[in-house]
């Protein structure tokens, strides 16, 4: 007997329409159940179903929280971190988060992961 596994994924994206457009995504995804998807760190962490297993997280130039903070909260509330990184955000990361997240250079290279389990 197989048993397969769902997934719970968040989503965080500080612009709404690539949210949106992310989140349509996600929902139809095998094995990923979308619990919800945050513009800022306080809709995150105030959301019932934070934390889930998964976070995604796209960092945008100009946001007052940093990717580093971001990371650290997730992996503190135990949830695996996969960073989209597209080199649009110029955002440096601290030496210690390295080895708390997975970069990817997509939104399709973070899909495949999940995908892969």
């Amino acid at each position: 007997m197989t048993t397969s596994h769902t997934t719970t994924v968040g989503l965080f994206d500080a612009d709404p329409g690539s949210l949106a457009a992310k989140s349509r995504v996600l929902r139809q995804v095998p094995g990923v159940d979308l619990r919800m998807a945050a513009e800022s760190l306080g809709q995150m962490l105030t959301d019932p179903a934070f934390p889930p297993e998964v976070v995604i997280l796209e960092q945008r130039a100009g946001e007052r929280v940093s990717i580093n903070y971001k990371i650290r909260v997730c992996r503190l509330a135990d949830s695996r971190v996969i960073v989209v990184d597209s080199g649009r955000a110029n955002s440096p990361l601290a030496a210690d988060v390295g080895s708390m997240m997975t970069p990817v250079h997509s939104f399709d290279e973070a899909i495949e992961l999940l995908a892969a389990g």
